[in-house]
């Protein structure tokens, strides 16, 4: 659609349908208009702006010969497109903006004006130092090449205003771009950039989530390791102190008294009642010897005293100092054997009795302090 004339329509003569009626033109044969839109009538070599509201028997409605539709709307924006050199083989493309607004519509048809994007070509064109801002830069250039031609434009349409009739085309900026096919390409060259940098990306981020997997996984090992060694030190210690306590009961009670060990002997668990008895009866033989053990033992610690007073007793009869039935009596007791069997051998020239010595000393006093000599 072309701006601001949106279209023009020719119209034809109105006929009369009556021979008494009023000419009047059929408004469905008009253009419709827009809100932003107005109807200019070209009416015996006049152009005559139409009313929002027609009747159709007007004189510019009833005889025009045509009628064009003018877009009236404020700061419409409008592109055009200019090349520009580059220093290679293809040309920068300078797309340039304006904000365009019909003040006058008959003007602007009688000026013939139907599409303003020529008229602003020829305008910008106009600048021939805006085609050699290029010439030093390569197509990658493109944003430097950018603030360099807005620069210029913006300067060469203050300086330079756009003139128009009926209308009004003020700068509103500009964009610079590489040829299409160049574009394509940087875009496909980008977009694989993008690809790989996003494929090398999951691919560190896998390696980083594998690598942290697996820094979890060994301190998961690690610290079940570490939990499993410390519950094994925890179960052997109370093992070893459990151990250490049944020995001091063990120890406590054996020494607890006699017979305590056979006792515990007899206790362990596991035993059948025969088995009981046979170390129960085993455990009284036991008791029963080392009783027997024990007289003997003390039977013969008697039998050795005896001995050893008799021998004393004999030495002191040897010297004189006990009579002959004192020694008799003497030597019958230390020996338990009849007196006359024991003095038997005492009887001799080395045997003199002492009268001073008689039997009644030997209850209290069988050793004298004035009978013992050395």
């Amino acid at each position: 659609m072309s701006y601001p004339v949106v279209s023009q329509v020719p119209l034809d003569p109105v006929v009369k349908q009556r021979f008494l009626s009023k000419p009047r033109r059929s408004i469905s044969s008009l253009p419709r208009q827009l809100p932003h839109q107005r109807l200019v009538f070209e009416y015996d070599g006049t152009f005559v702006l139409g009313d929002r509201r027609l009747r159709g028997d007007e004189p510019h409605v009833l005889l025009a010969d045509s009628v064009s539709v003018v877009d009236v709307a404020k700061d419409r924006p409008v592109t055009i497109h200019v090349s520009i050199n580059s220093s290679g083989a293809h040309d920068f493309t300078v797309a340039v903006q304006f904000r365009c607004t019909v003040d006058e519509p008959i003007e602007v048809v009688r000026a013939g004006l139907t599409d303003v994007t020529e008229h602003l070509v020829t305008y910008i064109r106009a600048y021939h130092k805006l085609f050699e801002l290029g010439r030093s830069h390569g197509l990658d250039d493109v944003h430097e090449v950018w603030t360099i031609v807005h620069a210029q434009v913006k300067a060469y349409t203050t300086v330079v205003p756009c003139v128009l009739p009926g209308m009004s085309a003020e700068f509103a900026g500009l964009d610079v771009y590489a040829p299409d096919e160049i574009a394509h390409g940087r875009r496909r060259y980008e977009t694989n950039l993008h690809d790989l940098q996003g494929a090398h990306g999951l691919r560190d981020a896998k390696r980083k989530l594998d690598r942290n997997f697996e820094l979890d996984e060994l301190d998961y090992l690690h610290t079940k390791g570490h939990s499993s060694n410390d519950f094994i030190r925890q179960e052997a210690a109370l093992d070893r102190d459990q151990q250490i306590s049944e020995a001091e009961k063990v120890r406590d009670f054996l020494n607890s008294g006699r017979g305590a060990a056979d006792g515990l002997y007899v206790t362990v668990r596991g035993l059948s009642d025969q088995q009981v008895a046979d170390r129960y009866a085993a455990l009284g033989d036991r008791e029963y010897s080392a009783i027997q053990h024990r007289m003997q033992r003390e039977h013969e610690l008697q039998v050795v005293q005896a001995r050893g007073r008799a021998e004393v007793v004999r030495a002191a009869i040897a010297q004189g100092l006990f009579n002959e039935n004192t020694g008799k009596e003497l030597l019958a007791t230390f020996d338990d054997v009849e007196p006359e069997a024991e003095v038997k051998g005492l009887e001799g020239p080395a045997y003199e009795p002492r009268a001073e010595v008689t039997a009644g000393d030997t209850d209290d006093d069988l050793f004298p302090e004035e009978d013992v000599r050395g």
